[in-house]
């Protein structure tokens, strides 16, 4: 078996402190590629991804790239955000970086991200690009879809929510799903008992208390924590054993301030308990009774709820998406409630609360189904079908001759600045226009090429303008003129010189005679 094809991937974000549910699904899919191919990962700066995927073995690389949210939320100026990129400062670093690589295949992460998609494409490297979010139901979408069926291979989706767009636009035929997995195991299943004793315990929560739980790596509005609140607090006043867990961390802090203020003026601060979101996610999962996900925006995925089946409990959401999905293929879509409707939240949770029963079936179904319809071997499955839908590697293709390098003639870039004399496998600069003319070359003869052409071509020593000459006649006029003017010169300066010898005598005289002067009067006295 010979060596693995590179891919060369690129994520948007690099959270420094925490990393979103984007940023684990993509690190659970570079885990996966990882098998099939020699990855290295792109990411914009220092952070919890760079970090993990290094552990896992992924070289990574820093170059942070402008990201569009007009093709993300399908505004009308997505085809002037897209065409300008090729001019963007970033450009010509990540062409070179891409040429340095060489990689076979390219994959960007998510629709905010196309540069690397509209690089690689320019290379003619086959680009497969990842789409983890619906994008915006807007009159531009088929607009936006169509630049990224444009510049891709293949479409990877989370979701068929997530592929709704392509399909509509006419790529349905490069598109495929690719449904993130659980895998139980990895999260200490023996030990959840145990942990949710401890964890209960630390949060002042009995085991006679019915938890309901809100889970977002990172809170801000379309997490849907303000309908959360508003769900719970009708159901706490009715039934005082009721209690809430919010865990994440909040990125919008007058929203999260909005949130806490609505639950004091309740008089419920007590019941509802708080937690930063964390890795281990047995010790967030393993002390609810029930998982609530109110998301108001169309999820990619919605990776919260299937983590909640895993751990056996029920999940009530809003039908925004891939939740519906999900829920869906769990047999759980009566747990769906109209986006918004926080009664039909507070319902739900109604039902559970009083009745045990009804909780530990539904849990215990969803847990089964999560390991059966989103499994590893189901990822892989899917994973197999479209790698082998790629085109060959280059590696594996027939060699692809190399960009033509001019090795003579004049040249200068495509912005119009400089003109270089190509001589020797070195690029000349010419210092001025006229030291083009001086040299012997015409204007007309200049070829405009591409910026990254010069750059592959060593320097050189300038071409500076010719010194003047003047004809051998003139020349002898020239030094007959010179030689009378330096005669007058030397006359001139005589003549001043003695004139100013006889003023200085002048003044020297008159000096002594005043003071003669002086000297008698001063006798006389």
């Amino acid at each position: 078996m010979g060596p693995k094809p590179k891919l060369l991937l690129f994520s948007h974000l690099s959270g420094v402190d925490v990393m979103t549910g984007a940023e684990k699904l993509f690190l659970l899919f570079i885990r996966e590629l990882a098998a099939h191919f020699d990855c290295r990962l792109v990411v914009p700066q220092e952070g919890v991804l760079a970090a993990q995927a290094r552990a896992a073995g992924i070289g990574t690389i820093e170059m942070e790239l402008p990201l569009s949210l007009a093709l993300f939320s399908a505004l009308p100026q997505v085809d002037a955000e897209i065409g300008a990129l090729p001019s963007h400062p970033a450009w010509e670093p990540l062409v070179f970086l891409m040429l340095r690589e060489s990689p076979d295949y390219v994959w960007t992460n998510t629709t905010v991200h196309p540069m690397p998609a509209m690089a690689a494409t320019s290379l003619g490297i086959p680009t497969i690009w990842s789409v983890m979010e619906t994008m915006r139901n807007a009159p531009h979408r088929p607009q936006a879809a169509a630049i990224v069926s444009l510049y891709s291979q293949l479409i990877v989706g989370i979701s068929d929510s997530v592929l709704e767009p392509y399909r509509e636009s006419g790529a349905g035929g490069k598109t495929v799903v690719l449904r993130p997995y659980v895998e139980p195991s990895a999260h200490a299943p023996e030990r959840w008992p145990d942990i949710r004793a401890r964890q209960r315990s630390r949060l002042g929560f009995g085991e006679e208390n019915f938890v309901a739980g809100f889970v977002a790596a990172t809170i801000y509005p379309n997490k849907g924590l303000l309908e959360f609140v508003h769900a719970m607090v009708p159901l706490m006043k009715q039934h005082p054993g009721v209690r809430a867990m919010i865990v994440g961390k909040s990125v919008d802090e007058a929203y999260v301030h909005m949130c806490r203020e609505f639950i004091w003026r309740q008089d419920l601060s007590s019941r509802f308990a708080w937690m930063e979101f964390r890795e281990q996610i047995e010790e967030i999962y393993a002390p609810m009774d029930a998982v609530v996900v109110p998301s108001l925006v169309p999820e990619g995925f919605g990776m919260t709820a299937l983590e909640g089946m895993m751990f056996g409990k029920p999940v009530v959401a809003f039908a925004a998406g891939g939740l519906r999905e999900i829920l869906e293929q769990a047999e759980a879509g009566a747990w769906l409630v109209t986006t918004g409707h926080t009664q039909g939240l507070t319902e739900r949770l109604s039902m559970l609360l009083s009745d045990p029963a009804l909780r530990q079936s539904l849990g215990a179904n969803n847990a089964r189904l999560a390991a059966e319809r989103f499994s590893v071997g189901r990822f892989r499955e899917a994973l197999g079908a479209w790698l082998r839908r790629l085109p060959p590697p280059a590696s594996a293709r027939p060699e692809a001759p190399q960009p033509e390098i001019p090795q003579q003639g004049l040249l200068r870039g495509a912005g119009k600045g400089t003109v270089y004399l190509i001589q020797n496998g070195r690029k000349r600069p010419f210092t001025t226009p006229k030291a083009l003319r001086d040299h012997g070359f015409r204007f007309e003869d200049i070829r405009d090429v591409p910026e990254l052409v010069l750059d592959f071509i060593p320097d050189g020593e300038p071409l500076i303008e010719a010194a003047s000459r003047r004809p051998r006649r003139g020349r002898r006029r020239l030094r007959k003129r010179g030689r009378s003017r330096i005669r007058g010169m030397r006359s001139g300066a005589v003549r001043r010189g003695g004139r100013g010898r006889r003023r200085i005598a002048g003044r020297s005289g008159g000096r002594r005679r005043r003071k003669s002067t002086s000297a008698r009067k001063r006798k006389g006295r």
